[in-house]
């Protein structure tokens, strides 16, 4: 059957190309359109995701947050990182190089802890990661010694926390692009119980279980996916915290998202309906026009479900032609466009993204459909009763 199949859509291999091409011409537009989608999103969401600021939600007001806070948001499946944050006013510390006492540079003290995704696989511990403006300005490298100094006004004397901290790391230039040294939230802590008077001179920092049972001033939160970025700022602006985030760039790229997904099924709808129905008409006439020879092939012994099954394995033929032509009309129209717009759209991403597992799905969506199309011819093909070959002939 599959061969006497084969055999007619070669005996009519001049129908069966004009069948392959209209399949072609109806999906190859679909699959640059879907290349467009994905190419030009994709490039936008990994511009977004190589920031990693991108999923950061921090809050810009000095509150007095509790710890059930705290514990309700790192319970949150949506968040992956969660680290508290003293006062601003508190954060400020004098750093100088050990080996060039006397040449301090004042700078912003930000909280880290493990897992910091602006800090990827580094850790503070308990000495401090700088930024490189700092490192650089200071002299400063991973293994060095750094004097970390707070002062105070105790009447008309001057009182100096000075903490000797080891150096662990030097942050990415994306961590930050100023003066500023990460550090473990007790070193937080003790600053601002010093600044506050309620530590000594020579107090040390504690540990971070201690930390957990007192209230804070803010935090710095980091989603687990980008999608979470816009729901988190909205629920946390609700409860009254004020918070700065990239949620309107993230909801934006999600809004092209699904519009492109909406249009995408909108054409496809459109064009794949009526290329179908045209297959399907096309098989049926096919059939028509071939009645005799089914009734003369049912005559001689072929079984009902082997007639059904001709026009089937034809238009699954003319569907994985027509999805292999279309796939290389993609493919090459998908490599002029990369040409043309490179750099200009999405840095040095591809504008429109072609994989082979778009490529094998494209062939089974049309091959699914084109069975389907099908189906009524295949069932008008053994309908054909064996009298109407001798009835003819």
């Amino acid at each position: 059957m599959l061969r006497l199949a084969l055999a007619d859509l070669w005996h009519e291999r001049v129908l069966f190309l004009c069948s392959a091409l209209g399949c072609a011409a109806v999906l190859a537009p679909l699959i640059v359109l879907f290349g467009l989608r994905q190419g030009v999103v994709a490039g936008l969401r990994a511009e977004l995701l190589e920031d990693p600021r991108a999923r950061e939600v921090v809050s810009i007001v000095n509150r007095t947050l509790e710890p059930a806070l705290f514990a309700r948001l790192a319970a949150d499946p949506r968040v992956a990182f969660l680290v508290p944050r003293t006062r601003a006013l508190s954060a400020t510390i004098v750093l100088e190089n050990q080996a060039r006492p006397g040449r301090g540079v004042r700078m912003e003290l930000l909280p880290t802890g493990p897992g910091d995704p602006l800090l990827p696989g580094l850790a503070a511990g308990e000495g401090l990661v700088l930024s490189p403006t700092a490192a650089e300005r200071l002299g400063l490298r991973p293994g060095d010694t750094a004097l970390a100094s707070v002062a105070r006004s105790v009447g008309s004397a001057r009182e100096v926390l000075t903490l000797s901290l080891p150096v662990a790391s030097i942050a990415p230039a994306s961590a930050a692009t100023r003066d500023a040294a990460f550090a473990g939230v007790p070193v937080l802590l003790l600053a601002e119980d010093f600044l506050d008077g309620n530590a000594p001179v020579d107090a040390r920092p504690g540990t971070v279980e201690a930390s957990r049972a007192r209230p804070f001033a803010g935090f710095r939160l980091h989603a687990a996916r980008l999608e979470d970025v816009p729901a988190l700022d909205r629920e946390l602006r609700l409860a009254g915290i004020e918070v700065a985030s990239r949620a309107g760039s993230v909801a934006g790229l999600l809004r092209l998202d699904h519009n492109l997904a909406l249009l995408f099924l909108a054409i496809a709808g459109a064009g794949g309906a009526g290329y179908l129905v045209s297959l399907g008409v096309g098989l049926w006439a096919q059939v028509e026009r071939k009645r005799r020879d089914l009734a003369l092939l049912s005559l001689l012994g072929m079984k009902r479900r082997a007639l059904l099954m001709l026009p089937l394995v034809q238009a699954a033929a003319v569907a994985l032609a027509g999805a292999l032509l279309a796939f290389g009309v993609a493919a090459a129209v998908a490599g002029v466009l990369n040409r043309a717009f490179a750099g200009t759209v999405a840095g040095d991403r591809p504008v429109c993204l072609l994989t082979a597992g778009m490529g094998v799905a494209a062939a089974g969506v049309t091959l699914a459909g084109a069975l389907l199309a099908s189906v009524l011819a295949g069932a008008r093909a053994a309908a054909v009763a064996p009298a109407e070959g001798l009835a003819e002939g």
